[in-house]
């Protein structure tokens, strides 16, 4: 009992030490700078609460709806991560099943959704923006009226503990290790439904192990971004007002009331003595103005917005891009050279990669094994030793020099460091389709040059054989003029 006390009070005298005594600078407090907001460090749910994440989404939405800067980000993701859809490829060792499950897919994946709107790819990018929005998507398995396997697109504000709910933890029941038992989705007449985990794909990035939801991509920059438009809102009137400005006529008497000898006749009072100026134009042509000795007219120019604010604005966007994807690659890849260009796009494509990767593990696989066993079960397939095993095709990889790229991807394939099928899946292609294409072409070029006795290498290699000749006759030497004279 003694020995526990003395623990007891030896990490309360720790939890007391004042954080000035810390030989860590970045702890001790500091009369030049704000304390940091939040209570001692606990797992990231509980920093992450239901009423935060909430928030959170809600200003994502309204960024994402209305900053240029923020749609960018988000449809560059979507774009270059998933292009025309990310495609899969059976990895069993019969080519015949393999063959017959992917045109099972393809068939599958035309109107996969239950309410046969949207194509599989157009799920992916849907999936791929939602992570960026809100931070996480969720895909229901389910069955059409049919029973065949579909699936269902359901957003982040769907999946909620439904009033004071003490069982679930934002919207997920968890078991004692922490695994997702049940998700709670909210319906439309206010009513709650747990739908079992093994039903529900829960798509995000994660970044910390002890949390169960997750926050959009530019959580982060939502201030930055805000400000920025009310910054620009604010400097569009100004340069407005400024821009209604012409001229500027300039006294030295600093009397705003002193009146030049032009003086314009006013509709309020008629009776005041002026010069009417369309009469004074119809004589001397032109605009004709009076300034009394000592006043100048000055042409107003205004100075708004300033490469000041300009730079200011960029700074804000920069720093919202952090962590997501480069600023260059996003808005402006100008002011970088050759060798950063390539740092940029290198990064980017890891960032798009990765994003992939995600999507693939957490959505693409299951589908997969969902909709073949579907099909298995039905009799459309066999089944088939490691029918759940697939690769994925992914969109052709961005690059910054095509040509030199393509070039050096030659050299690796012919030296045997690259394989054909990392050369075709660089490009976004099937590895069998395109060897299949390939065989199709040159049976079809040997058909035809038995059919009409030519040699091979007229169709293969033209520019080799021409050399040699029809029916592979050398060609006649003799000059054309030298023939005529004959």
């Amino acid at each position: 009992m003694k020995a526990l006390l003395q623990r007891l009070l030896g990490g309360l005298r720790d939890g007391l030490r004042p954080a000035a005594m810390s030989p860590y600078e970045s702890a001790n407090p500091s009369r030049s700078r704000a304390n940091v907001p939040g209570a001692a460090p606990a797992d990231a749910k509980r920093d992450l609460t239901p009423a935060t994440r909430r928030e959170l989404v809600r200003r994502s939405r309204y960024v994402t709806k209305n900053s240029g800067f923020a749609r960018e980000v988000i449809s560059d993701m979507a774009i270059y991560a998933t292009g025309d859809g990310i495609k899969p490829q059976a990895q069993t060792a019969d080519l015949a099943w393999n063959r017959a499950a992917e045109e099972v897919f393809a068939r599958w994946a035309a109107r996969p959704e239950i309410t046969n709107r949207f194509s599989f790819e157009e799920c992916q990018n849907l999936v791929c923006r939602g992570i960026d929005t809100d931070g996480e998507y969720f895909v229901l398995k389910v069955r059409d009226a049919a029973g065949r396997a579909r699936i269902q697109l359901v957003e982040s504000h769907r999946i909620a503990d439904g009033g004071a709910a003490k069982d679930t933890a934002d919207g997920l029941v968890l078991d004692a290790y922490g695994t997702p038992v049940a998700y709670r989705f909210l319906l439309d007449d206010g009513k709650t439904r747990d739908v079992p985990a093994d039903a529900v794909m829960h798509v995000f990035e994660p970044e910390s192990a002890s949390a169960v939801r997750a926050t959009p991509s530019l959580q982060h920059s939502f201030n930055h971004l805000l400000d920025e438009m009310e910054l620009l809102a604010v400097e569009k009137l100004a340069v407005k007002d400024n821009a209604g400005i012409s001229r500027v006529i300039r006294n030295e008497s600093g009397d705003p009331s002193d009146t030049g000898d032009f003086q314009v006749a006013t509709e309020t009072d008629p009776a005041e003595p002026g010069t009417d100026p369309k009469a004074v134009q119809e004589i001397l042509g032109g605009k004709v103005v009076g300034l009394k000795p000592g006043e100048t007219m000055d042409a107003h120019q205004p100075n708004r917005p300033s490469p000041v604010f300009t730079g200011f604005l960029e700074h804000l966007k920069r720093d919202a891009s952090a962590g997501v994807l480069p600023y260059e690659f996003v808005m402006d890849s100008s002011s970088v050279g050759g060798a950063g260009v390539r740092l940029i796009v290198a990064k980017a494509d890891r960032r798009f990669s990765y994003r992939q990767l995600i999507l693939i593990q957490r959505f693409l696989l299951p589908v997969w094994g969902y909709v073949i066993g579907d099909a298995i079960e039905r009799g459309e397939l066999g089944p088939a030793p490691g029918w759940t095993r697939a690769a994925w095709t992914t969109p052709r990889r961005i690059t910054v020099d095509a040509g030199r790229e393509a070039q050096q991807n030659r050299a690796d394939v012919e030296a045997g460091l690259k394989t054909l099928a990392d050369h075709f899946a660089e490009l976004g292609m099937d590895f069998e389709e395109e060897l299949e294409i390939r065989a199709q072409n040159a049976k079809r070029i040997l058909e035809t040059a038995t059919r009409y006795g030519v040699p091979v290498e007229m169709l293969w290699k033209p520019q080799g054989g021409i050399a040699l000749g029809v029916q592979g006759a050398s060609p006649d030497p003799t000059p054309v003029d030298e023939k005529k004279r004959e």
